[in-house]
């Protein structure tokens, strides 16, 4: 405005007359269209303000929908402008070509200004979208309203277009004919447009194609692929991100293995405990529980006509029947010993009916194994019933969760017993007291189990 002005050499008067006028017009209407477009958002985002958290949803939902303000302020103020300012020009003596030009130039200003708002607004509400994000904490996918690619074509846009514009008129104030100045927004604009055209994909792609590839890397991370990197294209900024993901990624895949390798030594119902107790973990603790003891027949006999490998091999297929059923029932595999086993049921989790669990167990491997194995593979369980110390015991950096008691030693000299008694099943009276549910059952009398003053009544399971 400025430029025309003083380049057709009309007084202070007409400059500040229609200066004055685009400015209060472009602005009330720019200011009616925002007011009436914030009318719901603005007493979330002043409660807000004034440190009001009850509603951290609701405002950023607020939030987002400001994002079209810049833009119905630039439409609402240079829509009007199309038809006000050449009126503006026509009053203060200026021809018709040059009044066409000027509310075509005037209209774009302001759009343009608003769109310019539009980078503006997020700089400002900035803080107040971390602050809800870390009050929202949500993970979930997030819908892009705006590409960083189409931020900066229209920050390329605007800026050519000004620097255009600005060199229009200053090369058009040469010369005396009014009608050139016609020619200063009909040049810029296309040559703007030209200018963002052919800068966009030197400066708008190398900002881009980084961010993309890092999205797409954190989208395999989620769904757990590590082996790809996300390529490092710059020395920059994007470059050091692109560089530290691979390196967060290189941990993450490590982190993954260490994870496989703890889940195969270690229980998953320890190694979940230990995530919430941390070094509390098994302190120590007295439970009432069932103890099952689990024993090859005859596997010395076995291994001895094979090769370590083959004898390592049956074992490994053996317990991999055996230890999936403990889990299905409650059951916790505490540690193997050789051809034998021994198993808990009580802790580490907690349970009501932990005899009925512990039977319910025994039968299902014993079905398992004879499935598998036939007559080839045969083994016996031990099961007793009362009171332990469960506790991590250990030191000099090797721990491990044991189970020390009377109860423990009981269940392992039962299992001794099905050899001389021939079934395949036997419980300790106190395991069958201990039943909620009736099973089918057979008394072996009382039997002095070895290393253990007394004698013990026998209960074999019927069921085969």
């Amino acid at each position: 405005m400025a430029s025309w002005a003083l380049s057709l050499h009309r007084s202070l008067g007409d400059f500040l007359f229609v200066g004055g006028v685009f400015l209060v017009v472009a602005e009330a209407c720019g200011a009616m269209a925002v007011l009436g477009a914030t009318r719901e958002v603005r007493p979330l985002l002043n409660a807000w303000g004034r440190g009001d958290r009850s509603n951290p949803r609701l405002t950023s939902e607020a939030l987002s929908r400001l994002d079209r303000v810049p833009v119905v302020y630039g439409l609402a103020g240079g829509v009007p402008m199309l038809v006000i300012a050449p009126l503006l020009g026509d009053a203060v003596g200026l021809p018709w070509s040059v009044n066409a030009a000027m509310g075509l130039a005037a209209a774009l200003l302001v759009v343009g200004s608003g769109l310019l708002g539009w980078a503006i607004v997020d700089a400002f509400l900035w803080p107040v979208q971390a602050e809800l994000d870390a009050v929202l904490r949500e993970d979930q996918p997030v819908v892009v309203r705006r590409g960083v690619g189409g931020r900066l074509v229209m920050i390329v846009f605007l800026a050519t277009l000004m620097g255009s514009w600005v060199a229009a008129l200053v090369t058009s104030m040469a010369r005396t004919d009014a009608g050139q100045y016609v020619l200063a927004p009909i040049v810029a604009i296309p040559f703007a447009l030209g200018i963002a055209i052919v800068l966009s994909p030197f400066g708008v792609t190398p900002v881009v194609r980084p961010v993309e590839d890092l999205a797409a890397g954190t989208e395999r991370v989620t769904a757990g692929i590590f082996d790809q990197r996300v390529p490092v294209t710059s020395d920059d900024e994007f470059g050091q991100l692109a560089r530290s993901f691979n390196r967060m990624q290189a941990g993450l895949h490590e982190r993954e293995r260490l994870q496989a390798a703890f889940g195969s030594y270690v229980d998953p119902v320890l190694a979940q405990r230990l995530l919430e107790r941390g070094s509390e973990l098994f302190e120590g603790e007295e439970a009432e529980v069932t103890v099952a003891f689990v024993d090859v027949r005859g596997f010395t006999a076995y291994s001895q006509g094979r090769t370590p490998g083959e004898t390592v091999a049956r074992l490994n297929e053996l317990f991999s029947l055996v230890v999936p059923i403990l889990r299905a029932h409650g059951g916790h595999a505490n540690k193997f010993l050789g051809d034998g086993m021994l198993a808990v049921f009580g802790v580490p989790e907690e349970l009501a009916d932990h005899a009925d669990c512990a039977v319910a167990a025994a039968m299902a491997i014993q079905d398992a194994v004879h499935e598998r194995f036939g007559d080839d593979l045969r083994v016996g369980i031990g099961l007793c019933t009362g009171p332990v110390i469960a506790g991590t015991v250990g030191g000099g950096g090797k721990l491990e969760f044991t189970l020390v008691g009377d109860t423990v030693n009981v269940a392992a000299r039962i299992e001794e017993m099905t050899r001389s008694t021939g079934d395949l099943v036997l419980l300790a009276d106190s395991t069958l007291e201990a039943l909620s549910r009736p099973v089918g059952t057979v008394s072996r009398g009382e039997h002095e189990l070895r290393g253990r003053v007394g004698r013990t009544e026998l209960h074999a399971l019927t069921a085969w």
